[in-house]
């Protein structure tokens, strides 16, 4: 883990990275009116991420209204307590680790949450970019703390699948010189 945050702090000192963070602040859950904070990061190599945190559950509070960076109707598609068809590694319970997104159907936008105690945070991907990166939470108090589970949203169009050309149409070169050399014998004739 030291390793992951040296990395990270050596790429934003360099100007490489352009990580994201946010810090989240809400009450503790034993009604005693404490608060904790938990600050979350999401670096994408050197491509810009959007961050926002929120308080509650991102799979309670993400739906086709919430918006960030402009961009809503996100639909969940992985989360690490599944199988993990979208989220390939990287999220653990532990505080920090790489990330990579998979993201087959080319969806123009691509959103990851990092969910830890009563709090998440919400970045926006840049999708034109490799999809991986490193990630760390710090809290609940002055710890490094574990995270409850990371979720992938997919929003917007598909990039299109390639339209296959027909078969013949590899033949088409043959056919039209065949025709030039039989229009030409008949000027001849």
């Amino acid at each position: 883990m030291k390793m992951v945050i040296a990395a990270s702090i050596l790429a934003l000192t360099c100007g490489v990275a352009q990580a994201a963070t946010c810090t989240s602040t809400y009450q503790n859950g034993n009604g005693n009116g404490k608060t904790k904070s938990v600050t979350y990061m999401l670096e994408q190599g050197s491509a810009t991420v959007v961050a926002d945190c929120y308080s509650n559950n991102d799979t309670n509070t993400i739906d086709a209204s919430f918006a960030i960076g402009g961009i809503s109707n996100w639909m969940l598609a992985d989360k690490t307590d599944d199988n993990d068809a979208y989220l390939d590694g990287g999220f653990s319970q532990f505080g920090a680790g790489t990330w990579s997104v998979v993201n087959p159907l080319g969806y123009e936008s691509i959103m990851v949450t990092l969910k830890q105690g009563r709090s998440f945070a919400a970045f926006l991907l840049d999708s034109t970019a490799p999809l991986s990166g490193i990630w760390n939470t710090f809290g609940p108090g002055q710890g490094t703390g574990g995270l409850s589970h990371a979720s992938v949203y997919f929003s917007g169009d598909t990039a299109p699948a390639p339209v296959p050309l027909p078969a013949g149409v590899a033949l088409l070169p043959a056919g039209l010189a065949g025709l030039a050399l039989l229009r030409r014998r008949r000027k001849a004739a």
